[in-house]
């Protein structure tokens, strides 16, 4: 009978608790807006030369949705950013469950891995370019190499969490190498791995801003260098919205992913910024 009830409460606590939560967290982030929008127009009233004000910048927006340059500018900037961020996310899971499959060249890679975050990758752009050229493919590197180090190391340390006793239990009922690594190291790195997508997404957007900074025919950070070199602030700032838009939306639909994908842990066994 307990047991009964300790299934059940949580079930009816959980919907409740979070319809209480949800319309003061709304609340709360539509005053933060408000504020950061007046924070906006104050500055931009206060030295109007450097900054454009909230309204302009909207109509701007508005105006490049109406001629359908947005469309273009963006899809350009995904593109790059999704390719990117597949190909270094991809390599960042697979390549820590090689690695852990021989305990020799773990500890061999591991110190050497771990310096490599420090590298500024965004520093190897012009080298990018020169060997790539100023297409798609120079971006696409450049988002895979500023993804892969962080899926690289969150994976690595989710496997690392898994308890050497329960590999040895696991093993003991006749499970294989690619049998525990699927069904043990896998699962239990999964909300690592997760954590570390989310926050690789808005880098691997900003690559490819950089990338298109440097060098582009199109994308969000051309239009942004272009309004810059023609000294248009407000299209600067139209650009920088439009960023903003994307990796909110991007990360929604990410976070999509993630609650399909973890959907068989318990509600509390994750707990995630929503």
């Amino acid at each position: 009978m307990s047991q009964s009830i300790s299934h059940i409460v949580p079930e009816i606590a959980e919907p409740q608790l979070r319809r209480s939560v949800m319309p003061w967290l709304a609340l709360a982030r539509g005053g933060v807006a408000i504020g950061l929008l007046l924070m906006w127009e104050a500055f931009a009233r206060w030295v109007p030369d450097l900054i454009a004000g909230p309204l302009p910048t909207l109509l701007r927006v508005m105006d490049l949705v109406r001629t359908g340059e947005i469309v273009s500018m963006v899809w350009a900037t995904t593109l790059e950013a999704i390719g990117g961020l597949l190909i270094g996310a991809g390599l960042g899971v697979v390549l820590p469950f090689v690695v852990q499959m021989s305990p020799r060249l773990s500890a061999v890679i591991e110190p050497f891995a771990k310096t490599t975050v420090g590298i500024p990758k965004l520093a190897l752009s012009p080298i990018l370019i020169m060997w790539f050229g100023i297409g798609l493919t120079s971006k696409i590197v450049l988002v895979a190499l500023m993804t892969f180090f962080l899926v690289f190391v969150a994976t690595f340390v989710g496997i690392r969490s898994v308890g050497p006793n329960l590999i040895r239990t696991v093993a003991i009922f006749g499970a294989g190498k690619l049998e525990i690594a699927r069904e043990v190291l896998w699962n239990s790195s999964q909300p690592f791995v997760w954590a570390a997508l989310r926050a690789a997404l808005p880098w691997a957007i900003n690559a490819a801003l950089v990338g298109e900074f440097l060098s582009a025919e199109n994308g969000i950070g051309y239009y942004i260098h272009h309004s810059y070199n023609l000294a248009d602030i407000t299209g600067v700032y139209a650009g920088m919205v439009i960023t903003a838009a994307l990796v909110l939306l991007a990360d929604a639909v990410l976070r999509l992913f993630q609650r399909r994908a973890l959907a068989w842990r318990p509600d509390n066994a994750d707990q995630t910024l929503h």
